[in-house]
């Protein structure tokens, strides 16, 4: 009988720990093959004060190296990293650099993508929602390259490449969720105590009114409480990138914060999702 296997793909070093970092680790630890694709360099990343450099290095290199201690943390089976460059977010100059991830046709990245897909074959593949998280351009081209790819890997019609691969069609498509009720709550008590959700973040970018009215249904929630040390040590790797978790959940009591974290939420894609909420992102999966 196969392996179970589980594909993720993610737009920058960090993403794969600071998001579903605890899901890749229990299903790790519970023998299934965990895959990792990070689609860019994360060169246009900005950097912590305390970790800022002077030895020439890029940011890029601290971060690959960053990234091969956390995938290490959580027990991942192998990271691939595509060509590309970091985007930066919406508006940046760094968005017109010809090797940045969004200036490359969404056919290239699929073609790519269905490759991995063939040679991973995965019944289970996760990635970034629609809106990108937090509306990173970068994010949002993962959910648009991997969501065609997971629906023409399998099919004969579709060029098998120099690689030969045959078709493959993987079984579950997921998008990262957050339940956005708390978060709307989290809006209202900055706008109560004087602070303006519209501009946080260490560059004062991301707005939290506009996240909150972006609709991410949860129809999976895996309890990953038993995983926080590896999320945790696995977030800390990316030392570059890391202050402590999203600002927002930093305001929330400590009790709050820990049952929040305690489970990872999921939107399923494909399959067309039912009414009650999965325990398992493998409920259902044939392994042959």
């Amino acid at each position: 009988m196969e392996k179970r296997t589980l594909l993720g793909l993610f737009a920058h070093p960090d993403d794969e720990s600071f998001g579903p970092g605890g899901t890749l680790a229990r299903y790790a630890a519970e023998g299934a093959d965990v895959h990792v694709i990070i689609a860019t360099d994360g060169d246009a990343g900005s950097v912590e004060e305390s970790h800022k450099r002077a030895d020439g290095r890029t940011l890029a290199q601290e971060r690959g190296e960053e990234l091969a201690r956390a995938v290490i943390a959580l027990g991942i089976t192998s990271v691939w990293n595509l060509p590309y460059r970091d985007s930066g977010m919406r508006g940046s100059p760094d968005n017109e650099n010809p090797r940045a991830l969004i200036q490359q046709p969404v056919e290239t990245l699929t073609g790519e993508l269905v490759d991995y897909i063939r040679r991973l074959r995965p019944q289970v593949i996760l990635t970034h929602d629609p809106f990108g998280g937090y509306g990173h351009p970068d994010h949002i081209r993962c959910c648009e390259a991997m969501t065609a790819a997971f629906h023409v890997a399998g099919q004969p019609s579709y060029g098998q490449g120099e690689n030969g691969l045959a078709p493959y069609a993987p079984q579950k498509l997921y998008y990262t969720a957050f339940d956005k009720r708390l978060l709307k709550w989290v809006v209202k008590i900055m706008q109560w105590t004087g602070k303006d959700p519209s501009k946080i973040g260490r560059n004062q970018d991301i707005d939290l009114v506009e996240i909150s009215g972006w609709e991410t249904p949860v129809h999976a929630k895996i309890n990953v409480a038993a995983y926080a040390r590896q999320k945790d040590e696995a977030s800390r790797a990316h030392a570059t990138q890391y202050g402590g978790g999203p600002a927002f959940l930093r305001m929330l009591p400590g009790f709050i914060r820990r049952r929040i974290t305690s489970h990872d939420s999921f939107t399923r894609a494909y399959p067309a999702p039912t009414a009650e909420i999965e325990s398992d992102l493998f409920a259902g999966v044939r392994l042959m």
